[in-house]
């Protein structure tokens, strides 16, 4: 019998079942697809086949109405696959002709699709997201290939790890491993802690501080008896899940993770759009006011600041006193967790990690409560929780130009200023490794004095001389309504070397800073120079600095892609 024309979304659309419920029946669809279109077999068979791979792993899922689902669909493919008469005629244009039949009545082995097949089939579980780890117990060719993408990304909290069953998984699945995201999830409160009925808001306290020793003293015991192999990235967030129940409603807390997709995030903008609350400042998906200073404070609260330690030196020995974790090559600090480190407390944590080749810390300004002494504006028309605008340390600034020395990149935006960078560098200084470097300029913007950004280009020029391994050099600026970028790309494969200029505003270069450039190209690799001016970004495009990132499309990644995500997310329900 010839395969007759049949879709199985009919199937599914004749019993009235939402699509995205759950998303592994859209790759059921799927699979009926491949099987149909590249193995010559009718859709009954197909069908009947993709079912029985998602039978074994039905009673995995939680909902009883998706096991009842998937029996029905099961049941009914079955019985119409019994109707059928099996085809045996092997494909001939394929690798399926090296077999006799890839039907053996209504079964179709696995082992038996070609390797291509197989490998299309496989390529659409990512898709599914959480779902892969019930489909690990469709049979063991499934859970060979499906274990090591589960456990390669990993969501970890506090409970979580001190369930000795969690435990032992973590130990037993631990070379497959390579990103944690621990979750330390403070108490949640409700109104009368979250600042809108007085003075009784939610700073952490002595629970929430020991909640915190008792985590990180689980994980690096837990991590500091694992192989030194150092690239394990370790993605730490600390908050509570009722930060976003109250007056900061668009947070959202999701894992940086090599999918590059966060449905959470999705589907936490499309709850916030619906949300209308008076009493915390909402209406209609929109924060229309917001007056209350302690709800701030709460959310922007000291991670250990005042706690569980009475004395810097007690903190730490403490800190001292936990085991070495040599596994870890990356740490993640994203801005999603809006508590502050203390210093002392990031200093000493970081110690912990003898292979760390890589920090990303992202972390918000500081401000306090005489801020609303020291501007004309008042509370409410200060935007708190986004990277506003910082009194920069100069000695912040110097203290990172002397460590870029040993540095392979640097990124560092808006904690440091370029002019204090390459003001600080010495003539004496080389570095031998750096490659990348991008650093936030409060001179590049439209009002600028001419004479600072041509002094700060020329000592950046400077810098870059003694820089014999640099590709590339980004000095940027963004805030509402500003977005500009100076870029530098060294000579490659023949091709003369470029400096891009962008932005909201034209950036003139002077002849003594293309002067200075020159001297630079000539250094790296004696070859030309070329100075291109992109076209103006429009001002009223760019709402927030995650706008101008985005818009200036710059080449090194100075905020993780679901930070800046979330950014853009976060502004637009902002009224």
């Amino acid at each position: 019998m010839s395969a007759q024309p049949y879709h199985f979304r009919q199937l599914l659309g004749q019993l009235d079942y939402d699509f995205h419920r759950p998303q592994s029946l859209v790759l059921i669809y799927d699979l009926a697809l491949f099987l149909k279109s590249r193995c010559k077999i009718t859709a009954q068979q197909a069908d009947a086949q993709v079912l029985k791979w998602y039978g074994a792993a039905a009673s995995s899922f939680p909902d009883d109405h998706e096991r009842g689902f998937l029996l029905v669909i099961s049941s009914s493919a079955s019985s119409r696959a019994s109707r059928s008469t099996p085809t045996t005629t092997p494909r001939t244009d394929s690798p399926c002709r090296e077999t006799t039949s890839v039907m053996d009545g209504d079964r179709i082995s696995w082992g038996s699709l070609p390797p291509e097949i197989r490998n299309e089939i496989i390529g659409l579980l990512p898709s599914l997201g959480g779902r892969c780890s019930q489909l690990a117990t469709v049979c063991q060719a499934w859970r060979s290939i499906l274990e090591p993408r589960n456990f390669a990304e990993i969501s970890l909290t506090v409970p979580r790890l001190a369930d000795p069953n969690s435990q032992a998984i973590l130990l037993r699945k631990r070379n497959q491993i390579r990103y944690i995201w621990f979750r330390v999830e403070l108490r949640e409160y409700d109104c009368r802690r979250c600042g809108i009925a007085g003075d009784d808001f939610g700073l952490m306290d002595d629970i929430d501080y020991q909640l915190i020793v008792g985590a990180f003293q689980s994980l690096f015991t837990t991590l500091g008896a694992w192989e030194p192999r150092g690239d394990l990235v370790l993605d730490i967030s600390v908050y509570s899940p009722s930060d976003s129940h109250h007056w900061f409603k668009y947070l959202s807390f999701c894992p940086d993770t090599n999918q590059g997709e966060c449905p959470s995030l999705y589907e936490h903008e499309h709850r916030t759009a619906l949300v209308n609350d008076p009493f915390h400042g909402w209406s209609a998906g929109q924060r229309v006011n917001f007056t209350n200073t302690n709800a701030i404070e709460s959310i922007f609260d000291d991670i250990m600041g005042d706690g569980p330690f009475n004395e810097d030196d007690s903190e730490m020995d403490w800190w001292r006193s936990l085991p070495l974790v040599p596994v870890v090559g990356v740490v993640l600090l994203r801005q999603q967790t809006r508590r502050r480190w203390k210093p002392l407390a990031l200093s000493n944590m970081l110690t912990r990690f003898p292979n760390m080749t890589e920090l990303c810390y992202e972390p918000w300004t500081e401000w306090c409560t005489e801020i609303e002494e020291d501007t004309d504006q008042p509370y409410q028309e200060q935007d708190f929780d986004v990277l506003i605008s910082r009194v920069l340390d100069p000695a912040v600034s110097q203290k990172l130009a002397r460590a870029s020395l040993h540095l392979t990149t640097l990124s560092a935006s808006f904690m440091v200023d370029a002019d204090y960078f390459f003001a600080a560098c010495k003539a004496s200084w080389t570095w031998d490794k750096l490659t990348s470097l991008a650093l936030t300029s409060r001179v590049l913007t439209s009002d600028a004095d001419p004479l600072e950004i041509d002094t700060m280009l020329r000592n950046a020029a400077s810098a870059a001389f003694h820089m014999p391994k640099l590709d590339t050099m980004e000095i940027w600026n963004g805030s509402r309504g500003v977005a500009m970028l100076f870029r530098y790309q060294r000579a490659q494969h023949g091709h003369p070397a470029i400096i891009t200029t962008r932005g909201t505003s034209s950036l003139h270069l002077s002849a003594a800073v293309t002067r200075a450039w020159d001297a630079v190209v000539h250094k790296h690799g004696r070859s030309s120079l070329i100075v291109q001016a992109c076209s103006l970004i429009d001002p009223d495009e760019i709402q927030c600095h995650g706008d101008a990132i985005r818009e200036l499309e710059l080449l090194n990644q100075v905020i993780r892609p679901i930070s800046l995500r979330q950014i853009i997310s976060e502004h637009r329900f902002r009224a």
